[in-house]
């Protein structure tokens, strides 16, 4: 598709239009590498320099990143979570307006990990243990593990990936969750964590372990995220 060499509207600026039209009706979708200087300039038959222009113009305006040696990029969304007191992931994604999913990996009764079970104050008993993708819009941003008390069974055979545990847990026993307690630390993506976030191994990644306790500081459940921040970040309100 050749650019009109006649408008009064700069090549540059319809250039800048017609690749900002492309992303916007999701021709190039988020993360989708876009089309060489050099395949442009041949597509729009316009100059190396127009294409250039147009290209720095939509990265500037936060469109697209371009990636040393690798190419240029359409911007990811990055969604933002606005930490409430009281409220899991389901509850805040629906307080922010935007669309939770979750996809169950894997959900069973097994042995407590020694580390797990000095938080939760077992020893040599089965858990339960739910791994999960979080998705925002569709995205793959979170991978979790639960770790949770054996009491807890009902768990196993409830839905799981359309309903929060914690409201379940409060429904099924009227324990209610009170605080979160979180410890942030820096991991790198193995091949199970990279193949379910869509992201190459050794992606650094941002590890959440999170207690979830009652009023009387009782934990209920340990829950351990790791974040793709590329895709998700956390906002401490």
């Amino acid at each position: 598709m050749e650019l009109k060499q006649l408008s009064p509207v700069t090549l540059q600026k319809q250039l800048h239009d017609e690749i900002l039209t492309s992303i916007e009706n999701g021709t190039y979708r988020p993360g989708a590498r876009i089309p060489t200087e050099f395949e442009l300039a041949d597509m729009y038959g316009v100059s190396r320099v127009t294409v250039r222009g147009a290209i720095q113009q939509l990265a500037n305006e936060g469109k697209i990143i371009k990636k040393h040696g690798k190419g240029t990029f359409v911007k990811e969304k990055v969604h933002k979570e606005g930490i409430y007191s009281g409220f899991g992931f389901t509850e805040n994604c629906l307080k922010r307006g935007v669309v939770p999913s979750t996809d169950i990996i894997e959900c069973k009764l097994g042995l407590c990990p020694e580390e797990i079970s000095k938080e939760l104050g077992t020893h040599s008993e089965q858990i339960i243990i739910i791994k999960r993708v979080r998705k925002v819009d569709g995205e793959p941003c979170i991978f979790e593990i639960d770790y949770i008390p054996g009491q807890f069974d009902f768990l196993l055979s409830n839905k799981l990936s359309d309903t929060s545990i914690l409201k379940t847990i409060e429904e099924k026993t009227g324990i209610i969750p009170a605080s979160f307690i979180d410890q942030f630390s820096i991991s790198f993506s193995n091949r199970e964590l990279s193949e379910h976030l869509n992201c190459p191994i050794r992606t650094p990644l941002l590890e959440v372990f999170q207690s979830v306790r009652t009023k009387d500081d009782r934990i209920i459940y340990i829950n351990r995220q790791y974040i793709l921040t590329s895709k998700y970040i956390y906002i401490k309100k």
